[in-house]
């Protein structure tokens, strides 16, 4: 199976699933009678319900609504579920195409979120069907379960599934924060997800209460509620930096891939001493576009060097950096550029972290690297990162003068430091990391992982070190 499935390899993938679904759910009784019980005990009977990924219906059915309507991908789900609750309404539909006029009073969504392409999607849909006091009722599993699960599905106890995203409680409550929703209540169940006489009883009631413990737990709960919708705009413009060193094959593309933002998007390619067609390219491009601007210099510099030249050239109030090799998908620019935009926050950092990636879009050991630096700079930063190494990063101009250059020779500590020195505070989006599409990646696991090691040093230093030897230096006179 691909780690990284389309809407319609998805939707072929649990229409297949179907005539044993029900099957693989008896088989693991234990746990959707759980799940089953904890929807009837926080709906009511009789309320308005709308069950988003609802299979063969049997959650929808346990919420015992007035007016039920589910939603499934798989139209051979939905006939199933049509036959056993006719008393129900069931839509073939994802949620983001939904023709539905209705408001409900609760959202039901259990272990859906794991398997979508785009979660924040997912999360700006849901608004068309809220009421003030909608309640979304949100189930994942706790992704640090991950490698049990394929154990379990290799040896065929479990429903055979689709790849997860790995998504943390504080992943999903940030996200909802940025979509104007809200957390309101959350917990952790199934610290022991079969029966076992007594201890599950004591797992499952006692366990999951624990601090520390309940964090093992298999399943991590969420109720949403909408806020207030944030319509602001600061009417602010966007300079997109693009470093480039022997992209020929990819820089027209992602020039015309990238949509427009705010009241002016400005594109700055810097060329980076490339030695092939690269600059030539973009000037071709500059009739066409009129704020599409070209730095070219050589020698090499490095990617850092590149960055810090298109900023110093930007006009615009936000600055943004995009890699020319579409490892980011251009039209997601705009998940950087609203949370500044809207005052939200005053750095956006991109996560490659939570989606599925395609094969080969990133090796091993520099996906190992990234989850341990991480955790270093979320330790230096007092800020939760999750992925350092992303090419894509969004900031207010003003911040600029902040940064400290020099300290790795990409620039992504750089600006995290710089961003964190100045009291920024952080968001992070989630992003589809693609494999390139020409030419190969400049970072190397084990050649670099030195280097950014010394560069989380030097950070600690400016970030740690140096500002309380100088307030105890200052102190002392």
């Amino acid at each position: 199976m691909s780690p990284l499935m389309n809407k319609h390899e998805v939707e072929a993938f649990f229409d297949k699933l179907a005539p044993s679904y029900d099957q693989w759910k008896a088989k693991n009784d234990y746990y959707y009678n759980m799940m089953k019980s904890f929807l009837a005990r926080m709906i009511p009977p009789g309320s308005r319900v709308l069950d988003i990924g609802c299979a063969t219906g049997q959650i929808l059915a346990a919420a015992q609504p007035n007016r039920g309507v589910g939603v499934d991908i798989s139209g051979e789900m939905v006939k199933i579920a049509s036959k056993k609750y006719p008393h129900y309404t069931f839509i073939h539909s994802s949620i983001e195409e939904l023709q539905l006029d209705e408001k409900f009073d609760y959202i039901i969504m259990v272990d859906f979120i794991d398997q979508v392409y785009d979660v924040q999607r997912i999360f700006e849909s849901l608004w068309r069907f809220c009421l003030p006091h909608t309640r979304i009722i949100l189930t994942t599993v706790n992704p640090y379960w991950e490698p049990f699960l394929y154990l379990w599905e290799r040896l065929g106890w479990k429903t055979p599934e689709v790849p997860h995203n790995f998504l943390d409680k504080g992943i999903i409550t940030r996200l909802a924060d940025m979509l104007d929703f809200t957390v309101s209540y959350s917990g952790f169940m199934l610290l022991m997800p079969v029966r076992i006489p007594l201890i599950s009883y004591l797992a499952n009631s006692v366990g999951v209460r624990i601090g520390g413990l309940n964090r093992l737990s298999f399943v991590q709960y969420m109720i949403i509620q909408p806020t207030v919708k944030n319509t602001t705009s600061l009417g602010l413009g966007c300079s997109v930096i693009i470093p480039c060193y022997n992209e020929q094959d990819n820089i027209e593309e992602a020039i015309k891939r990238i949509p427009l933002m705010g009241k002016k998007t400005e594109i700055v390619v810097v060329n980076d001493g490339s030695q092939d067609q690269t600059a030539d390219k973009v000037r071709a491009l500059q009739k066409d576009y009129p704020d599409l601007r070209l730095i070219d210099y050589k020698p090499n510099h490095g990617k850092g060097y590149a960055v810090r030249k298109g900023f110093e050239e930007a006009t615009q109030e936000i600055l943004m950096i995009l890699d020319a090799d579409f490892s980011t998908p251009p039209e997601e620019l705009p998940r950087f550029f609203e949370p500044l935009n809207k005052g939200l926050c005053q750095f956006v950092n991109g996560t490659r972290m939570v989606y599925p990636m395609e094969k080969q879009a990133m090796r091993f050991f520099n996906l190992l690297g990234n989850k341990l630096f991480g955790y270093i700079m979320s330790f230096i930063t007092q800020q939760k990162l999750t992925d350092t190494l992303c090419g894509t990063k969004a900031f207010y101009k003003f911040d600029l003068k902040r940064i400290k250059w020099a300290l790795d020779k990409w620039g992504d500590f750089d600006i995290l430091f710089g961003c964190a020195k100045a009291g920024c505070k952080f968001m992070e989006v989630p992003v589809h990391y693609k494999t390139r599409i020409s030419g190969e990646s400049k970072m190397k696991a084990f050649r670099h992982g030195f280097h950014l090691l010394r560069a989380c040093f030097l950070g600690f230093r400016e970030l740690i070190l140096i500002p309380r030897r100088e307030f105890y230096s200052q102190n002392d006179h």
